[in-house]
């Protein structure tokens, strides 16, 4: 009997399902706040967080109202800087000065998301980035991009935050990268730590 309750009830999940489940759209920009995990030993550096941009576009699959998968492509620009630094290489003078790494990337959110009725909502999830352009500045003068070392061309991480959605369409997402990958090929560390914050608009497809 319990065997014959159990396939009907899976018998009308897949029947009355669909006809809830749906697809919505939309875009987003926003600002980010970031900064790297320095290898062990680099505690005392003197960083400071980077801001940056953020901005794309999403769709949102609902399988009902309170469960949802989103995947986002996005533009954000990561980075770091440091205060006083002083950079050991040749032809460069060895007196402190500021350095700022940038790191702009195109990345791709893959999240799962559980609404409340309110709006509220949790949101936790993959995120690939592919790398696309890094630049370093140290003092007044962009340098040549050897003293970078070995780009790392893919960055991994989880990602989670929460976020508003209002009835018409409006939201606000509120999200922390913690990145797994060095964004430098041959050296350990430097996992890119961010903070970035949305405000975006969706519509039902």
């Amino acid at each position: 009997m319990n065997i014959r309750k159990s396939l009907f009830s899976v018998i009308l999940l897949f029947l009355f399902f669909p006809l809830y489940a749906q697809w919505s759209a939309g875009g987003k920009v926003g600002l980010n706040g970031s900064t790297v995990h320095f290898p062990d030993g680099g505690a005392e550096l003197d960083s400071k967080y980077c801001m940056g941009l953020n901005g794309g576009f999403f769709a949102q699959y609902h399988f009902n109202p309170y469960f949802s998968l989103q995947a986002e492509l996005l533009y954000m620009k990561n980075g770091y800087k440091l205060k006083d630094w002083i950079y050991e290489y040749e032809n460069i003078d060895e007196v402190p000065s500021d350095m700022d790494i940038a790191l702009h990337y195109l990345e791709i959110p893959l999240l799962a998301k559980f609404t409340h009725k309110t709006g509220l909502d949790l949101q936790l999830g993959p995120q690939i980035g592919f790398l696309l352009k890094r630049r370093l500045r140290y003092g007044e003068e962009v340098q040549p991009q050897e003293l970078m070392g070995k780009k790392q061309p893919i960055d991994f991480s989880p990602v989670f935050g929460a976020g508003y959605e209002a009835n018409n369409g409006l939201l606000l997402d509120f999200r922390y990268l913690l990145g797994l990958t060095s964004v430098y090929k041959d050296v350990a560390g430097f996992q890119n730590r961010t903070f970035y914050i949305s405000l975006g608009y969706k519509f039902d497809l």
